[in-house]
């Protein structure tokens, strides 16, 4: 049974150095450019590492040391010998294959999991390259900061932060309250830069990156358009249509990441209502033609203020929801939900999926969830009634209305 086990490991340690060197063999093939290892070194690397492991747990733990020495002695070498024959500088492929025997380590350790997790990780990464370095390339000064901003609320601060209630009816946690802002704001940096790389490949993509970042603001964006530019109606309106049902699976996302208890009452009705927006964005796609692209608006998700401003406002509705349950039982939380739709269903949300932890019932948590959204799809009508043109805001309040009805009728029947 026990050389079974080492069997795998090191099997694992095989696969995942291939995996890694898989992927550099195809950057040099598709890069016309040579280097010291590929798909048949890396999984000799990771072998290797293996190999030491194996026998700095068996005999002495010098053995590792010495191993951990003696082949990043090797990769110096390889690398500069490599470098000096093609003139290829880049230290990439070195540090991946110095990941691979450190892969190879972690297979003999127990820790498979975080081995396959560290080689997959790596393997996206190098395989992301042309990616990155486009993205790096069309990235603003602005964004960059706002980026470091974000690693510093996410990475720096919320670690430090304190993670108790205080006040009465325990309505403050200051971890809890930036933990939420750090949720939101990666939900937004993941559409932003989805939108950023994909916004021209048409206003599919765009609604929905949009609606990661901010359906109520593409709404806005894209009504404006509308009256500058009339012949493209129906992709505007298609572009709204899915951002609006991208919040639904937002929401999901958020409950999913807070109350897996809440997310099993929330699937039926947040899945009914994005196959409603399938089917009306469908409807509207059979319209919609060759369009040339549009350029949308949205400026970047990561400002340190509007994210502290959220922050502030989930504050304030824990406040106000804790003190409506205690005096005003549900109906003074369906009101709070109302009034936090006008503004956001975020927040609400990551509230109501909190309380319901431990304060409220999933019941009242959902009716309130539904409540926020409705507002707030309601508020995007008005947005397109008032800032777009005559024949897209009649069609997205009549698509607005039908999820409307849906989603009241979801309420009064679940």
């Amino acid at each position: 049974m026990l050389e079974i086990l080492l069997l795998k490991d090191f099997l694992i340690a095989f696969l995942l150095g291939t995996l890694i060197g898989l992927e550099r063999e195809y950057a040099q093939y598709k890069g016309n450019y040579s280097s010291f290892a590929g798909i048949r070194t890396f999984p000799l690397i990771a072998l290797s590492g293996a190999v030491f492991a194996y026998f700095g747990k068996l005999i002495s733990i010098w053995i590792l040391l010495s191993g951990i020495i003696i082949f990043s002695s090797l990769i110096i070498v390889a690398y500069y010998s490599a470098s000096i024959k093609a003139k290829y500088h880049g230290i990439t492929t070195a540090m991946a294959a110095l990941i691979a025997f450190f892969v190879g380590i972690l297979s003999i350790y127990d820790t498979n999991n975080l081995a396959v997790i560290i080689a997959v990780i790596t393997t996206i990464l190098l395989y992301a390259r042309t990616f990155l370095h486009h993205f790096a390339q069309r990235i603003e000064k602005k964004e960059l900061i706002d980026t470091l901003k974000f690693i510093v609320i996410a990475f720096v601060i919320l670690p430090f932060l304190p993670n108790k209630n205080y006040g009465p009816y325990g309505i403050f946690n200051p971890f809890l309250i930036w933990l939420m802002i750090v949720l939101i704001s990666g939900i937004s940096f993941i559409g932003y830069i989805l939108m950023k790389w994909f916004k021209e490949k048409g206003m599919v993509l765009t609604g929905i990156f949009g609606g990661l970042v901010s359906s109520t603001m593409l709404t806005t964006s894209f009504a404006q358009s509308s009256k500058k530019n009339k012949h493209l109606t129906d992709v505007l309106i298609l572009g709204v249509i899915l951002a609006n049902g991208i919040m639904f699976l937002r929401i999901l996302v958020i409950v999913f990441a807070i109350n897996r208890s809440l997310l099993i009452k929330m699937l039926l009705p947040m899945i009914i209502l994005t196959i409603s927006s399938i089917i009306l964005a469908y409807l509207c796609y059979r319209k919609v033609k060759k369009h040339k692209n549009l350029e949308v608006n949205i400026s970047s998700p990561l400002t340190l203020w509007p994210a502290l401003k959220f922050g502030i406002f989930f504050a304030l509705i824990i406040v106000v929801v804790k003190i409506t349950s205690v005096y005003l039982s549900y109906k003074g939380i369906y009101a709070v939900s109302a009034l936090s739709g006008i503004i956001n269903a975020d927040a609400i949300t990551v509230s109501l999926s909190q309380l319901a932890k431990k304060e409220l019932t999933t019941d009242i948590a959902l009716k309130g969830i539904l409540i926020a959204t409705i507002v707030n799809i309601a508020v995007k009508g008005g947005i397109a009634y008032f800032k777009g043109s005559a024949e897209f805001s009649k069609r997205i309040l009549l698509s607005f209305a039908i999820q409307i009805l849906i989603a009241t009728a979801l309420i009064i029947f679940l």
